[in-house]
């Protein structure tokens, strides 16, 4: 009733400051659990930067992985050409030494029949 006049009672001023408190506190609650999930939303964004890095990287050792077997693969390609080559010439060496031994066979049975021949 004191108010009613502009006095105010010390019962009154204290429930006021206590409410201002509270108010206060409660402020300060908010503002601290805002800082919580700022920091929070901070560390998700880098730990999803982070995650991107890990990805990227992941992606180019895949991409060098790839262009080494591709590099392998070219490379054994090349050398089962090159030995498939040596192969052929091999082959022909083999083919041409024996049309020679089968000319010398030939001349030979030539030979030996114009020598059993009475002409």
């Amino acid at each position: 009733m004191a108010a009613e006049n502009g006095v105010e009672s010390p019962a009154e001023r204290e429930r006021r400051a206590d409410a201002r408190d509270e108010r206060e506190g409660d402020l300060a609650k908010r503002e601290a659990d805002l800082r919580r999930r700022e920091f929070q939303a901070g560390r998700r964004d880098r730990v999803a930067d982070q995650r991107e890095r890990i990805a990227d990287d992941r992606e180019r050792v895949a991409d060098e992985r790839e262009r080494l077997a591709d590099e392998r693969e070219g490379t054994a390609a090349e050398r089962e050409r090159e030995r498939l080559h040596r192969v052929d010439e091999r082959s022909e060496r083999v083919q041409a030494r024996a049309k020679r031994e089968q000319a010398d066979v030939d001349r030979e049975t030539a030979q030996s029949e114009r020598g059993r021949d009475p002409a």
